[in-house]
């Protein structure tokens, strides 16, 4: 009887489609429990159960439902060509709707028939690709038109390309008084690569990220990038240093600062350059690491070395360092 009660409380407060997943569920208890046939089965019997393939009848008509809810919104959404629309159909009906309703007042504002095709055109993207993204990014389509135009205007006249802009919608929710105070300190600062993150980055990382571009550019002076820099400094042509890059892809995200700086200390160490060329991977390495090495080595009395010993693994390195100490006992 306390079973019977607890059962009923239960299904009191259980939708229909819940007593199919109950009934089953403690059909599969009594099973285990080898009493198929006891009193207790057939208390769970005498409550209904909502057949499972009518439920999912249900469901399907529900999906057939919305999918041309939304291909009924779509359609109004002034899309050129299919492959411009397709990316909208994940989106949920109530965004969908949200969509509609500012385009419309868009249209009727004479601003533009939907503004996946006004943004393309002015960051020059094709609409199709666009669309993929914006798909993602719906903001755009609830911020004022005025904001929208305003703020793309203003990182476009400080020269941010369109592709940057294309990976980086978020910055078109900033203000556009705040994109031109923050592009406008950053070109002062004499940073001619403007990108939307100096837009978003807090003030800390902003400061930092202007200091390593004087600094870059202070050590790169005339050569404009690290590749050329290199070249000059290893008297190596630019298609040596090309190779060199792509042998060591970690080189095109080492800072020219640290370039320079492993350089000097390499030299210093009475590494050539030659060396240097021949090892091209120790650039990419920790300077501290490979100082520590250093140390331990001459401490071991090498007098000689060779930088490949300095770029091993540190098990291989350690391997390295017993085998020394192993020979000097001997």
């Amino acid at each position: 009887m306390a079973i019977r009660n607890i059962i009923s409380v239960l299904l009191s407060k259980t939708s229909q489609f819940a007593y199919s997943r109950i009934y089953f569920g403690a059909c599969k208890i009594v099973r285990e429990a080898g009493n198929s046939n006891s009193e207790l089965c057939s208390h769970f019997l005498v409550f209904p159960v909502r057949p499972i393939s009518k439920f999912a009848s249900n469901i399907k008509k529900e999906k057939v439902n919305d999918d041309a809810s939304k291909i009924r919104i779509i359609k109004d959404l002034n899309f050129q060509s299919d492959d411009d629309a397709l990316p909208f159909y994940v989106l949920p009906i109530k965004t969908l709707l949200q969509i509609y309703k500012i385009t419309k007042k868009d249209e009727e504002c004479g601003y533009c028939k939907n503004r996946l095709y006004y943004i393309a055109e002015k960051i020059k993207c094709p609409p199709n690709v666009l669309s993929q993204h914006i798909a993602k990014r719906t903001f755009v389509y609830n911020l004022t038109f005025d904001w929208l135009e305003s703020s793309l205007n203003a990182l476009l006249d400080m020269g941010v390309s369109g592709d940057r802009i294309l990976r980086d919608l978020w910055v078109l929710k900033y203000h556009h008084k705040t994109i031109q105070e923050r592009l406008q300190r950053v070109r002062r600062s004499g940073v001619d690569n403007l990108c939307p993150w100096m837009v978003r980055c807090s003030e800390d990382t902003l400061s930092r990220s202007i200091q390593i571009c004087q600094e870059t550019k202070s050590i790169l002076g005339e050569n404009k990038d690290t590749k050329k820099y290199l070249a000059n400094r290893l008297n190596l042509s630019p298609d040596i240093i090309e190779d060199m890059f792509i042998k060591v892809p970690a080189l095109k995200t080492t800072r020219a600062a640290k370039v320079k700086n492993f350089l000097d200390f390499l030299l210093e160490q009475g590494f050539s350059l030659e060396d240097i060329t021949n090892k091209a991977r120790i650039l990419a390495s920790s300077q501290n690491t490979v100082k520590q090495r250093l140390e331990k080595l001459r401490a071991l009395g090498l007098c000689k070395i060779n930088l490949n010993v300095l770029c091993r693994s540190r098990k291989g390195f350690q391997k390295y360092c017993e085998s020394i100490e192993n020979i000097g006992k001997s």
